[in-house]
């Protein structure tokens, strides 16, 4: 494999390569119809080339799975220090881009966590993490007396979660709104935390 000009990609930039065309099968295919097969045609390497970053399907979903779990709890390592208020917003304006940019694989993990009990972990895993993270954060604002928060923090994390994923799938559904769904949820953040 080569990368833009022609340079010679190191093992990891192949893998993660691998990666980005396989999360875009999955997406077409979901879990069933894809095979290894349409995995190398994808990505325009043989089978061969595929088993040997990964020993089967499976596991090329599981570190598809746990790429988009590493991104959401990378997110929050990337706080904006200017602010509570700036932490906030760059938090949900993160979130709800990274949804909107995974919503198809993440639909692919929930489908497939209805039968796959390490699917249904990995799934949990990728909202329940941060969704805890950030109840912490708003628990530190409100101790400081920084944050109003409309109702206690691990309820009000939920919240945020929720109207997050809602607003990902409305943009995935009419992309064009996506400046308007983030104004939106940027405002209600605010309201909610009290961070306006």
């Amino acid at each position: 494999m080569r990368g833009i000009g022609g340079r010679t990609l190191d093992e990891s930039e192949k893998r993660a390569l691998l990666l980005d065309s396989a999360e875009r099968t999955f997406c077409r295919l979901g879990f069933t119809r894809t095979t290894i097969g349409t995995l190398a045609d994808d990505a325009g390497v043989t089978r061969p080339t595929v088993y040997s970053y990964f020993p089967s399907k499976d596991d090329v979903f599981r570190a598809l799975a746990e790429r988009v779990r590493d991104e959401f709890l990378a997110l929050q390592e990337m706080r904006d220090t200017r602010s509570p208020r700036e932490t906030g917003r760059a938090g949900v304006v993160g979130y709800l881009h990274a949804y909107v940019r995974h919503r198809g694989m993440l639909t692919v993990i929930a489908h497939q966590a209805l039968s796959d009990p390490e699917m249904r972990a990995l799934r949990a895993e990728i909202h329940d993490r941060p969704t805890r993270r950030h109840a912490r954060f708003l628990e530190r604002l409100q101790a400081r007396g920084l944050a109003s928060l409309a109702v206690p923090a691990p309820a009000l994390a939920e919240m945020v979660t929720g109207l997050v994923m809602r607003s990902a799938e409305l943009a995935d559904d009419e992309p064009r709104r996506l400046p308007e769904l983030t104004t939106d949820l940027v405002a209600a953040y605010e309201r909610l935390t009290g961070l306006g």
